[in-house]
């Protein structure tokens, strides 16, 4: 079994291919975000390097999102065209799921953050249990420094990754100066694992494929959390009603 991973929902384009033995290659661009030009690039340097073709896949897994509109958009698309030509199923793997599984067998509690701009992050909470990947709360969108507080109250050490780092860490020095004590409660990544990586997402897309959760090209969606700003301020000119937009 082979399944094929893309991820370019924020400034990370990767895409990887895994089996349930080893990851087979895998290929990161943490450098500019032109997705839209790499992608299709990077699958085919992935295949190549796997020896194998796309025939070969047995499913498409793609990060649906939270995270960059634009790059959620890309990486969907690339995923579905493939899917469709070569009539695979999908697994749509949420954002967050894919980044705390970067940290596999972290004894800590996880927290993957992703920049939601105006100073909030889309983020939720993992620990691993008996091997498994356990989910915490609900996926949300919250301000920074809220975020802080709330991880302040749990019960052990936190790991936080992803590219909403820099966002909490503004909010973890202002509250730091009130609470020095608070680095040994809430910890960051190393920036190796701090990155999206489609192998995470091939990796809990294959749990979830031998499971029989799987989606088709035309079945599969993004997963936003919330409208984009340009909508958001179309919304408040015109008003909600009209959009004509439902929530996924």
């Amino acid at each position: 079994m082979y399944i094929l991973g893309i991820d370019t929902s924020s400034m990370v384009a990767t895409a990887a291919v895994i089996s349930p033995e080893k990851l087979l290659a895998e290929y990161i661009v943490n450098n500019k975000k032109n997705h839209s030009e790499k992608m299709m690039q990077v699958v085919d340097r992935v295949l190549q390097d796997s020896g194998i073709s796309l025939e070969d896949l047995d499913a498409v897994a793609v990060a649906r999102g939270p995270g960059s509109f634009t790059g959620i958009r890309i990486g969907m698309a690339c995923a579905e065209g493939i899917a469709h030509a070569l009539g695979k199923p999908m697994v749509g793997v949420n954002t967050l799921d894919g980044l705390a599984y970067n940290l596999m067998g972290e004894s800590s509690f996880i927290c993957p953050v992703v920049d939601a701009q105006r100073q909030e992050v889309y983020e939720s909470i993992y620990c691993w249990e008996d091997g498994r990947l356990q989910r915490l709360w609900e996926y949300e969108v919250v301000k920074a420094a809220d975020l802080v507080e709330r991880l302040l109250t749990l019960a052990k050490r936190v790991v936080i990754l992803g590219d909403g780092v820099p966002v909490l860490t503004k909010a973890l020095n202002e509250k730091e100066q009130k609470e020095p004590a608070i680095q040994d409660r809430i910890a960051i990544a190393h920036p190796a694992f701090a990155m999206p990586r489609a192998s995470s997402v091939a990796a809990v897309a294959l749990n979830e494929y031998a499971q029989g959760r799987f989606d088709t090209c035309y079945t599969i969606k993004p997963f936003y959390i919330r409208r984009s700003h340009a909508e958001e301020k179309w919304e408040e000119k015109h008003g909600r009603a009209r959009t004509g937009r439902c929530d996924n």
